[in-house]
């Protein structure tokens, strides 16, 4: 398998393309796709990652679960509407599939985010979490639920932060 620096997905259909092509772990290429999307300070540029369709695969577990992550990052972002892609019938499943142990059911369904909820995918709360990830303040909720972690009042990004950094640093290049 490459190493996760040579894989660099700029979309989420890149990710998926890649993925297939290498034949290695989704959530390897899902990962870096992820940390580019997150150290980007711009929402428009954000949605363009999520507006390419990513190719149907016709495992429909695979191609629900992608479905999800493109919908769910662009209500958890605030980056726009999801892309019309997102409601194509098969980017859902007819049952229910839980993302982790059978112990951990009853939570997963009082958790799971809508994108995933309405597909039958049921995860935890934050199921895209990553160390590049914002600190937002849904972060912060996220993590003081699990960790009992509270913020200093400097370290909560805002996403209306992120978006005007990256509009002065759009105007003053011009």
């Amino acid at each position: 398998m490459a190493p996760m620096q040579q894989i660099r997905p700029g979309s989420l259909a890149a990710a998926v393309r890649s993925h297939l092509e290498a034949g290695s772990e989704f959530r390897y290429h899902l990962a870096s796709f992820l940390d580019g999307f997150y150290l980007d300070p711009s929402s428009r540029r954000r949605r363009d990652r999520l507006v390419d369709p990513p190719g149907l695969t016709g495992d429909e577990r695979f191609d629900a679960l992608v479905g999800a992550i493109g919908e769910h990052l662009c209500r958890r972002w605030r980056v726009g509407p999801p892309p019309l892609w997102t409601e194509e019938p098969e980017r859902f499943l007819k049952r229910p599939w839980f993302l982790g142990p059978e112990r951990m059911k009853p939570f997963f369904l009082v958790e799971s985010p809508s994108a995933y909820r309405r597909r039958f995918i049921f995860t935890e709360m934050e199921p895209l979490r990553r160390a590049r990830m914002p600190r937002d303040a849904m972060w912060w909720h996220t993590e003081g639920i699990r960790t009992g972690m509270t913020p200093l009042p400097e370290e909560v990004v805002t996403t209306e932060f992120l978006d005007e950094i990256s509009d002065a640093s759009h105007t003053s290049a011009m």
